[in-house]
């Protein structure tokens, strides 16, 4: 295993970073045993106590498991994990119009296996967040909500995770562009529209209406541009 010893701040921190990297490029496998406390901590160049720092976060993350009077361990189930870590990367250096256009190809997607896979009670939770916002702050709430629970009732866990990861990365732009009262009573409109669809199981109708709802989007962005 090539392991660089750590000298800079925030020592644990640059530990777990280095043990991610190795399971990304197979240095470390799921289900392999790191090496004693001891041992693993003079490879890094760090003491035992900052090693179990680091433990203790990758513990916290899901990447280890300790097993008492046996070891630590590497979790079976890291591939998946490391794989959305790697897409959210990705999604923090696209551009916003890159996004939206995902988001575009995702969502037509999304509507359809929601059609296909959501219960009545999954498609009845639509409806909970189609109130007009007040201001620009709950709309982005709303919005976040809505689309959620539309990746949530397409159950696909991958479209889920893109939904909170883009949320978070156009928080600051989403709110400048829900500061017009007209524009909050459309996205109502617009999502109203896309839940019906969804509730009648009209998968023609649910892409017609996400594709509206992402040209208005859009539109809205370049007027504030």
């Amino acid at each position: 295993m090539d392991i660089k010893p750590v000298r800079n701040e925030r020592l644990s921190d640059k530990v777990v970073n280095q043990i991610v990297n190795m399971m990304r490029d197979g240095s470390l496998k799921p289900g392999d045993k790191l090496p004693n406390e001891t041992l693993f901590a003079e490879q890094f160049g760090v003491s035992r106590g900052i090693l179990r720092e680091a433990l203790t976060q990758l513990q916290a993350q899901g990447y280890i498991r300790r097993k008492p009077k046996d070891g630590t361990y590497i979790q079976d189930n890291i591939q998946g994990k490391l794989m959305n870590e790697s897409v959210n990367e990705a999604l923090k250096k696209a551009t916003y119009s890159d996004l939206v256009d995902f988001r575009e190809t995702l969502e037509l997607k999304m509507v359809e296996r929601a059609i296909e896979r959501a219960s009545d009670e999954e498609i009845e939770e639509l409806f909970d967040g189609l109130e007009v916002a007040a201001s620009d702050e709950e709309q982005h709430n709303m919005d976040h909500y809505f689309h959620y629970k539309l990746a949530q009732a397409s159950r696909n866990i991958f479209y889920m995770n893109f939904i909170d990861t883009y949320y978070d990365l156009i928080s600051e732009i989403a709110m400048k562009s829900h500061r017009d009262q007209v524009r909050r009573d459309q996205i109502a409109q617009e999502h109203l529209a896309i839940a019906k669809a969804v509730a009648n199981r009209d998968k023609q109708a649910a892409k017609q209406a996400v594709r509206h709802h992402m040209r208005m989007v859009d539109k809205k962005i370049e007027s504030m541009e």
